[in-house]
């Protein structure tokens, strides 16, 4: 096989200075962009204001008689698809008095010893806040004490009961309070989300991931009920699912996600990062037959039992929330919709001369040189940027922009988290537009796409040209009664037979022009892409995004997996087919082995003994 060195995207204006495509175009249609960032940032300013209150201040103050304890609406729990819990509410108790109850110091003493005796907090400091409001009706003492000390207090105010003795310690009030847990830490913090006191609420919402999305069925208090009626018994669920189920609120979330590819996601992203030494990453991994989202990896993370020490930063989920120039992988996009219409056959051959004028744009090849007759899979082996400018100008740009909208671009997948936005493209008939777009848009410049959007579409090649709706809640579970949810095809992107001869020829970019993708034994399909990062005076010299997205096994897809990664340094490889592609490749990798997944000489040949034995 002859090796091809993977390629960057390049374009440049024709008489004018090499600039940014859709700079201006970007800062009209991305201004929801930008506005949800502002507004995120402010809450997560609001979010961290009120944890510190919470955690730092909060100890010792007073509350209005009646006002209910502060976060005590208990919330359902959250596990994933093998029912590894991933959030619950851990129960502590809430010590609080009434101190016009104690009429002389001396009482006040001796109940600020027992605390110190049984709960270890300070005599000193109790008896100086029951000196302090003697005539305030509600005093908080400790806003969250462990079960055992609350346990081992309360067996003494019963101890003291059962003697009818009259004692200080009789004062005091112990209310269980739920306080939000995630066992497994940072891991799959982004889906998952966190909660917080926001604003003047009196308990605690969902700010982010699953948390926010589906806060109102979450909470105890005023959750809305299960849409539909296609329900099923709780014995529906597998044992192991219902593990650490129901919760006490009966309201809880069966995650697609699956807690071992999650792990592995996320070990290899640290380990690209630290390759690479990227600033920042992605790894999606999916199920192309449904839209299950079964790992969804960024970096940098938090820890949701940490908010208050994040970087608010850390709190935005890349992955749904972030957009991007692709780069080449959008060539796969321009080759499928030219495959569905048929202005370009898999074979038949067009002239690369190495540049292109489109419009008032000259397209180049990032080695700036042409390699003659091509055939569609030469040309993405290659990354050609003109061979797929020239697809395009065969499609014409209704056509172009039609296919682009079938799969998915432009417009939110409708995945259920938090934060999602649209991306970015502009079309024909915008004030902006213009006929070079056609050309930089066909190889993933001048458009902007979101991580989710890029794994999504490139699945629908996978599953056969079905453009399924990406999910991360399997279920929902209300009292007994469990609603699955159901895939959905949001649309046909191309035809099935369309598909099968994209996915042939990825196979032969995977092990023509992506060899580093390649995992030895199996047939993989797939495509790299290094994107320039535009900036205010045009794209930057050095810095790119690199991405490989890709699907395995071929003929049966398990899974997608996205791998991308944010400026990695340039002395070590700017370019995906050595940075992405091998990451992508270990992901694949760990992934046929956790799933048990045979080679496919094994695999195939196991069918076809079975074929045969059925003849």
């Amino acid at each position: 096989m002859t090796s091809i060195k993977p390629e960057l995207a390049a374009s440049y204006a024709v008489g004018e200075q090499h600039a940014l495509p859709a700079e201006a175009d970007q800062k009209r249609e991305l201004w929801r962009f930008w506005f949800l960032i502002f507004v995120f940032a402010t809450l997560i300013t609001f979010v961290v204001l009120a944890l510190f209150t919470h955690q730092a201040l909060q100890l010792g103050g007073t509350r209005p008689v009646g006002l209910p304890h502060q976060g005590e609406s208990p919330r359902g729990s959250i596990v994933d698809r093998n029912g590894a819990l991933l959030a619950a509410d851990r129960y502590f108790y809430e010590i609080s008095v009434n101190p016009t109850h104690l009429k002389t110091d001396a009482e006040r003493r001796v109940l600020a010893d027992e605390l110190e005796r049984l709960a270890g907090i300070p005599a000193v400091q109790t008896l100086e806040w029951l000196q302090q409001y003697t005539d305030r009706y509600f005093l908080r003492l400790a806003p969250a004490v462990e079960l055992e000390v609350g346990h081992r207090i309360l067996a003494e105010q019963q101890k003291l009961a059962q003697e009818r003795r009259a004692h200080p310690l009789l004062y005091l009030n112990l209310t269980p309070a739920p306080q939000r847990y995630y066992p497994e830490g940072p891991l799959a913090a982004h889906v998952v989300g966190f909660t917080a006191m926001v604003g003047n609420a009196i308990w605690r919402r969902g700010v982010a991931g699953v948390e926010g999305y589906y806060e109102s069925f979450l909470r105890q208090r005023d959750g809305v009920g299960l849409t539909g009626n296609a329900t099923a018994s709780w014995e529906s669920l597998p044992e192991q699912v219902r593990r650490y189920l129901p919760s006490v609120t009966g309201r809880d979330l069966v995650l697609t996600i699956d807690r071992g590819v999650q792990w592995i996601a996320e070990e290899e992203l640290r380990r690209a990062l630290e390759l690479y030494q990227a600033k920042a990453g992605t790894i999606l991994v999916m199920d192309p037959s449904t839209g299950e989202v079964l790992a969804m990896a960024n970096a940098p993370a938090f820890d949701p039992n940490r908010i208050a020490e994040a970087d608010p930063a850390a709190l935005l989920n890349p992955a749904v929330s972030t957009q991007y120039e692709p780069g080449s992988v959008f060539k796969i996009i321009t080759a499928a919709a030219a495959l569905d219409t048929g202005v370009v056959t898999p074979t038949q051959k067009l002239t690369d001369t190495g540049a292109i004028a489109v419009g008032q744009r000259l397209i180049l090849n990032s080695d700036r040189a042409g390699y003659g007759p091509v055939d569609m899979s030469e040309a993405l082996a290659r990354s050609l940027n003109v061979i797929s400018a020239q697809w395009a100008l065969l499609l014409g740009e209704r056509r172009f922009y039609q296919y682009v909208d079938r799969f998915g671009f432009g417009r939110v997948t409708e995945i259920d988290l938090a934060g999602e936005i649209y991306g970015a493209v502009r079309k024909p008939g915008h004030e902006k537009w213009s006929l070079s777009d056609l050309g930089t848009n066909s190889f993933g410049q001048g458009l902007a796409v979101t991580p989710i959007q890029m794994a999504n579409a490139t699945a629908a090649i996978a599953n056969g040209g079905k453009l399924m709706r990406p999910y991360v809640v399997k279920a929902r579970i209300l009292d007994g009664q469990v609603q699955y949810t159901e895939p959905t095809v949001l649309g046909v992107a191309i035809q099935p037979e369309t598909a099968k001869t994209l996915t042939d020829i990825l196979v032969s970019v995977v092990e023509r022009g992506n060899q580093a993708a390649g995992v030895a034994g199996y047939r993989i399909a797939g495509k790299s892409g290094t994107a320039q990062i535009p900036g205010e005076q045009g794209y930057e010299e050095d810095d790119t995004i690199v991405t490989f997205v890709g699907f395995a096994p071929a003929d049966d897809p398990r899974f997608v997996i996205l791998v991308k990664l944010e400026r990695p340094d340039p002395s070590i490889s700017r370019w995906a087919g050595y940075t992405a592609a091998p990451t992508f490749a270990q992901v694949a990798r760990r992934l046929f082995q956790y799933y048990n997944i045979p080679p496919d000489e094994i695999r195939l040949g196991a069918n076809q003994s079975v074929e045969q034995s059925g003849m």
